[in-house]
């Protein structure tokens, strides 16, 4: 109990100093707490004795908090390998980007080489170098979506306004969910902090005005 069996087992494979250390869901069975302890245990332990671990896991969580190197498999092909910051910040294919954490979706067309319009909106991105009229998905993590206030929307491009459908607490953290007022089909997940939620007043809004920053928009082609 208290991960108590995982220990055990961990330091039977040590104590043959293997070259390699290989870990099948070791946390798995494990309540939220034991979990987060234990994987930092499992960390440090690794670090100090220098052994080369690979550890499969489906917790997309441990693994970018574990690893120094992460390899997302998709139906057994990889579909990528990087850093743990490089997978989550830029994930090369939708798949990539929606199974690790969360991520917003929007279809569009290309209508510049840096801009794509989901329906009636337009987004301006950091690509640059797309091929017009191609579809295009455009995706963003909830943590980088800003809500704006009014002062803030005059001449700024990569806004929309939405509807609040629901409002999630969980803890630290208020996740929120959207329906996009246009063209735009997807409903949309925003996280903020409880600070930014004291200050919005959550309960008494029922529409908020979002911002996409070009910075924080992955674009995907039928090229990814």
């Amino acid at each position: 109990s208290g991960g108590q069996q995982q220990r055990v087992a961990l330091a039977r494979a040590l104590a043959l100093s293997p070259g390699l250390l290989l870990l099948d869901e070791p946390l798995s069975a494990l309540d939220a707490k034991v979990r987060v302890k234990l994987r930092s245990e499992i960390t440090q332990l690794q670090k100090s004795l220098g052994i080369t671990t690979v550890m499969v896991t489906h917790d997309q969580a441990e693994a970018l908090a574990m690893a120094d190197r992460v390899v997302v498999m998709d139906k057994g092909y990889i579909a990528q390998v990087g850093t743990a910051h490089s997978i989550y910040q830029y994930p090369q294919s939708p798949f990539v980007a929606n199974f690790i954490g969360v991520m917003n979706f929007l279809q569009g067309i290309v209508v510049g080489s840096d801009q794509v319009c989901c329906g009636n909106l337009e987004f301006k991105v950091t690509q640059n170098q797309l091929s017009v009229n191609q579809k295009a998905t455009i995706a963003i993590r909830p943590e980088d979506i800003r809500i704006l206030d009014n002062k803030e929307t005059d001449n700024l491009n990569n806004t929309l306004d939405a509807k609040v459908e629901e409002i999630e607490f969980l803890g630290s953290v208020y996740r929120l969910k959207l329906i996009p007022q246009g063209d735009a089909k997807e409903d949309l997940i925003v996280e903020i902090n409880t600070s930014q939620a004291r200050q919005l007043n959550l309960e008494s809004i029922d529409y908020l005005t979002l911002y996409f920053p070009p910075e924080s928009i992955q674009t995907f082609t039928s090229e990814n």
